[in-house]
């Protein structure tokens, strides 16, 4: 079982403009550091809380895919999909939780040097 939240929004602005919000700070949190390639850290702070991760996958300015967690919870993966209309574009965002069938673990990230792990999901 999936949990997963997904909602639609219609936006009056380009692609590239919505794109510079979701990744920039005060939407997604009050403070947001992305490092916008596949493993790359995320991080989002909000007052006191803070939630941390990686990237999975940034394909400028269509889709974002991340992992994030607080300290204590368990992980969930977000994908911000963008999809341009004709008033302006809609963003899909859809949050879901399948770590019933997936670990996170640390795995070397090749060509990064000795002893740098990244994250990948590998079926349990």
């Amino acid at each position: 079982m999936i949990d997963q939240v997904q909602r639609e929004l219609l936006l009056e602005a380009s692609p590239a403009e919505v794109w510079e919000a979701i990744t920039g700070d005060g939407w997604l949190a009050d403070e947001v550091r992305l490092d916008l390639h596949p493993g790359g850290d995320a991080l989002f702070r909000s007052g006191e809380q803070a939630r941390s991760g990686w990237v999975e996958e940034a394909l400028v300015p269509h889709r974002l895919a991340f992992w994030w967690a607080a300290d204590g919870e368990p992980a969930t993966r977000v994908e911000l999909t963008l999809l341009p209309e004709r008033d302006g574009t809609r963003l899909r965002v859809v949050e879901s939780r399948p770590l019933e069938v997936l670990d996170l673990v640390g795995l070397p990230l090749p060509g990064s040097g000795p002893r740098q792990y990244g994250p990948a999901l590998i079926a349990a």
